[in-house]
């Protein structure tokens, strides 16, 4: 006997197939005119648990004895007139099928790599996993990974690049294609949200440019930088001294960088990468210096998209170091009320991510989301400030904590979009 059809290798099959199952299908009952069955990690079962068939989350089934079938290959329920389930899908949300709603069916592409299936409506993966529901007018909505069960309807906002080939639900030919305006199709998302926030990314060198995109990256591909770009404005580059155009902690919209500040930036950044030591003009004190100059006003425009308990609470906190800071590192008179100021032998022992962080707790705040832009920057402010490093940990991953009401829904909409098309990878702050 081959062993492929020996009688344990057909168990160890069987096994195998169960186990799958129980991290792919439903739970729950069929009916079927008269006949009643049970669905348990979407195999199907009759009365006596002869197994009779498999059901997808996506409403594709594979019938394997009476009284469904037997068949070959894959069958929607809706091809299957009186078929009915009632239960819940394989990750516990209720799953009704047919179900009420009804839309196109077709093959669809997401962001220009995500192969999806739509199966009268609903949008699942290859490994039948529902994702969201599409409407024959094209109107998609997604399920919100991190609130199952809340479905996020997309705009020209959220939704990425999207071609669809099928037919709609009365069975006529559609073809649908969406586009996000003023994005070049060669570029990731990510990559044209810097190129939108960043306005003079074409007048720049390349070396310049690998710096924008790197140490933007971060913000844009989690969809904070668009949110903050719509509300407060762009950055771009002009004759102003000392970062930004406009007094921190004033509402000053767009963020003018001066170009000579940002030329030298670049050249920090290539030679000592996010963090420097710089000398002052009283001897022996040096300063620590962050090279993060676009993250950095970006953290002032994002700070006028928090809530105003969350300004309240970084403000406590700059304080509190502010006071550490004063107690374990006392300066001379002559520096008294500026940067984080050290001996050499103190710099190891500093209370704040950067001398600057000091100076208010708009900079404070600043500095953190510049640090926070950059693997090593994180791993830095984690270790010397976790309390701010939390904060932006939510900013990113749970932005309804700490973002601004009237801008959470369009925020999280645009998460679960980013998270389907793959520009928000689940370990985005350990890359």
């Amino acid at each position: 006997m081959y062993e492929a059809f020996a009688p344990e290798a057909l168990a160890r099959r069987e096994r195998q197939m169960v186990e799958t199952l129980k991290a792919l299908g439903p739970n729950g009952f069929i009916e079927f005119g008269r006949h009643y069955l049970t669905v348990e990690n979407g195999r199907i079962y009759r009365s006596d648990m002869t197994p009779v068939g498999i059901l997808h989350d996506d409403g594709f089934m594979q019938g394997m004895g009476d009284p469904l079938g037997p068949w070959d290959g894959l069958k929607t329920i809706e091809e299957l007139p009186g078929v009915t389930f009632k239960g819940i899908d394989s990750q516990g949300l209720q799953l009704l099928l047919p179900g009420t709603s009804r839309g196109p069916t077709g093959g669809l592409l997401y962001n220009k790599t995500v192969g999806l299936n739509v199966i009268f409506g609903r949008i699942a993966t290859q490994d039948h996993r529902r994702v969201g529901f599409m409407a024959d007018d094209g109107t998609m909505y997604l399920y919100d990974q991190r609130f199952p069960g809340t479905l996020r309807k997309l705009d020209e906002n959220s939704q990425l690049a999207t071609t669809f080939q099928g037919i709609k639900s009365n069975g006529t030919p559609w073809q649908h294609e969406f586009t996000r305006s003023i994005h070049r199709a060669e570029r990731t998302y990510w990559e044209n949200e810097v190129m939108r926030y960043f306005e003079d990314i074409s007048r720049v060198n390349d070396a310049q440019k690998n710096y924008v995109f790197h140490t933007m990256r971060l913000y844009a591909q989690t969809g904070l930088l668009q949110i903050v770009r719509k509300k407060e404005g762009v950055a771009g580059l002009g004759n102003v001294k000392h970062g930004a155009a406009g007094v921190t902690g004033v509402r000053s919209g767009n963020v003018t960088l001066d170009r000579d500040e940002f030329e030298n930036e670049v050249g920090y950044y290539k030679r000592f990468s996010s963090f420097m030591i710089v000398p002052i003009a009283v001897r022996p004190y040096q300063e620590v210096r962050l090279n993060l100059v676009v993250a950095h006003e970006y953290g002032h425009q994002l700070e006028f998209c928090l809530t105003k308990a969350m300004w309240e609470r970084i403000d406590e906190l700059h304080q509190k170091r502010d006071r550490m800071a004063s107690r374990l590192h006392p300066l001379p008179e002559e520096l008294q009320g500026g940067s984080e100021y050290l001996l050499p032998q103190h710099l190891e022992e500093r209370i704040f991510i950067s001398g600057y962080s000091r100076s208010s707790w708009h900079e404070y705040w600043a500095e953190a989301v510049g640090a926070f832009a950059v693997k090593e920057g994180r791993d830095e402010l984690r270790a010397r400030d976790p309390e701010v490093h939390q904060i932006l940990c939510d900013v990113i991953l749970q932005p309804e904590k700490v973002v601004s009401v009237n801008l959470q829904e369009s925020l999280l909409a645009l998460q679960a979009s980013l998270r389907l098309g793959g520009e928000f990878p689940h370990n985005v702050l350990e890359l």
